[in-house]
């Protein structure tokens, strides 16, 4: 079956030269990871599960290019993996450039990969869930440390030729139940909040979903606006010289550029931020609805555009540049209600 599935993708690729692995693996009815896992033995190795102790690791890679993606949005960001710090399931890196908040608990295969591209190899970890669905991605680049590459190779990957356990199919999402909540309380709750992180526990005590919590909300702390208000307002960010956070993700992953954008690109439905050190690649003809969100804390307001695709997915979120202890920019603020009023 593996030696006939790699078949069938050769095929592909040879009718389609530039065809992502993701798309193939669409187009045979499998998933990444096992079309990923035809390869093994042949440039291609799984990992030890030792999530925590891979990730400790990494610094030994050098300058290297990080992956994230979930269907509508790949985000790319260049550098080294600093600060980082695991406990139980959770985990963190916390550089300057590579910026992750890490779900372990979604971690469930590995692979150490070599693919020829021209006269070079590209070299790559990648991590997936359950069911095979990419959750991370890390790349060398000219500036990567090849031995500390060897290294880890050599500490994390192993000789088996096979999935050590089967994929399992994702099931079509079911709609969210409708809720009954007190709305007077719920949006007091909202008003006290008093850190970004705290919504997420408010979404629990009242057992609703994000977006479900942004339509409670509207009129009061949130506006529903136009699906282009992303292009339009990253855009003005980059003439006005405004640094942005871009947090992208999925269930095993959020990862973080956070910094100035410059050359913003249209290419048929893909909106793209192609700059040296941060690339991202948005369909925005699957972007389903856009909103305008304000959380209070208690350093001010803090106010976010986040973007959704079908069945709820929070595809991407866009703050201006901030850390805590410090009010968000009254550029960045001015810019985004703007689109509230």
């Amino acid at each position: 079956m593996s030696a006939a599935l790699l078949e069938s993708w050769e095929k592909l690729k040879t009718e389609t030269p530039n065809l992502r692995i993701r798309e193939a693996g669409k187009i045979l009815g499998v998933s990444e990871a096992e079309l990923l896992a035809t390869k093994l033995g042949k440039g291609v190795s799984l990992l030890k599960k030792d999530w925590a102790g891979f990730l400790a690791a990494t610094p030994k890679l050098g300058y290297v290019m990080a992956l994230t993606r979930n269907e509508p949005c790949v985000h790319e960001r260049k550098g080294e993996y600093k600060d980082i710090s695991v406990n139980g399931m959770m985990g963190l890196v916390v550089g300057e450039d590579i910026d992750l908040r890490i779900f372990l608990s979604q971690w469930k295969i590995g692979f150490y990969s070599e693919e020829n591209k021209g006269d070079s190899v590209l070299k790559s970890f990648q991590f997936f869930d359950k069911y095979g669905e990419a959750i991370h991605k890390i790349y060398t680049t000219d500036k990567s440390n090849l031995e500390g590459w060897a290294e880890v190779k050599e500490e994390f990957a192993v000789t088996d030729l096979a999935l050590p356990e089967a994929i399992e199919k994702k099931q079509p999402a079911t709609p969210p139940a409708p809720v009954s909540i007190s709305v007077p309380d719920f949006l007091n709750d909202w008003a006290a909040l008093q850190d970004t992180h705290d919504f997420f526990p408010l979404l629990r005590k009242y057992n609703v979903s994000r977006k479900t919590a942004l339509e409670i909300a509207q009129g009061k702390f949130t506006k529903k606006v136009d699906n282009d208000v992303f292009q339009k307002l990253l855009t003005e960010c980059r003439d006005q010289g405004q640094e942005i956070m871009i947090f992208v993700g999925n269930d095993g992953m959020i990862q973080i550029h956070t910094g100035p954008v410059s050359k913003l690109e249209v290419m048929g439905p893909w909106f793209n931020v192609l700059d040296p050190i941060f690339n991202l690649h948005l369909r925005a003809d699957l972007i389903q609805e856009t909103w305008v969100v304000e959380k209070p804390t208690k350093d001010g307001y803090v106010t976010s555009l986040e973007l959704f695709g079908e069945n709820e997915l929070l595809i991407l979120q866009l703050f201006g540049k901030r850390k805590p202890g410090i009010p968000q920019s009254e550029t960045w603020a001015n810019l985004a209600r703007n689109y509230m009023k």
